[in-house]
């Protein structure tokens, strides 16, 4: 059966999954992380803005000896920084004329997220029965990537709304971890489980 190990990606819950890792990856035959394999071959990658988010993964790759395995590569970090480039100016556009084109926003969501190898380490949307080892649930970004295609209309307004929240919650915050915990007190884990209830 597969295991895997999930947190939103925000520092503190990648520290918190690291610390579990630690712990258990050693005794696997195998373990996946969500690093470019480029980095797992041992050329230099750019992580842009999310290596102050992964550093404590490039720590452990480097330092607890395990049979790591990396399932990312440098492109789908850089469709990722696309991708969030074309969400701000949808989210602007929404705040701007205050409605939303759902048929925008799911050509940005269209391609549903691959299942990664087993076992590994996910952020977003856990598969069932996966271990929570860091912040939870998902971050609204997060939820839309990996929940989109599979739920009906009013769900992905309410999801876009949320989007927008959390987006507006980044601009107003020193880091992710601050966004993540203002979007949450605002009933974000509520909506996430309604959400998820429809997929």
């Amino acid at each position: 059966m597969p295991f895997y190990a999930a947190t939103s990606l925000t520092r503190t819950g990648v520290e918190a999954c690291v610390d579990f890792l630690e712990a258990v990856a050693p005794r696997l035959r195998e373990f996946w992380l969500p690093l470019p394999r480029e980095l797992c071959r041992g050329k230099p990658v750019d992580l842009g803005p999310l290596e102050r988010y992964l550093e404590p993964l490039l720590a452990l790759y480097h330092e607890v000896e395990a049979q790591w395995r990396c399932y990312e590569t440098a492109e789908d970090l850089k469709r990722r920084e696309t991708a969030a480039v074309k969400l701000a100016a949808l989210v602007v556009k929404a705040r701007v004329y205050g409605r939303l084109d759902l048929s925008e926003w799911g050509q940005l969501f269209q391609t549903p997220a691959r299942e990664p190898p087993a076992p590994a380490l996910v952020f977003g949307t856990p598969p069932r029965d996966a271990v929570i080892c860091g912040t939870y649930p998902p971050n609204p970004l997060e939820t839309a990537a990996d929940l989109w295609h599979d739920l009906p209309p009013a769900q992905k307004l309410e999801l876009a709304k949320w989007v927008i929240t959390y987006v507006a919650d980044i601009v107003d915050s020193i880091n992710l971890d601050e966004a993540y915990l203002k979007t949450t007190r605002k009933g974000w884990d509520a909506a996430y489980r309604r959400i998820l209830s429809l997929t």
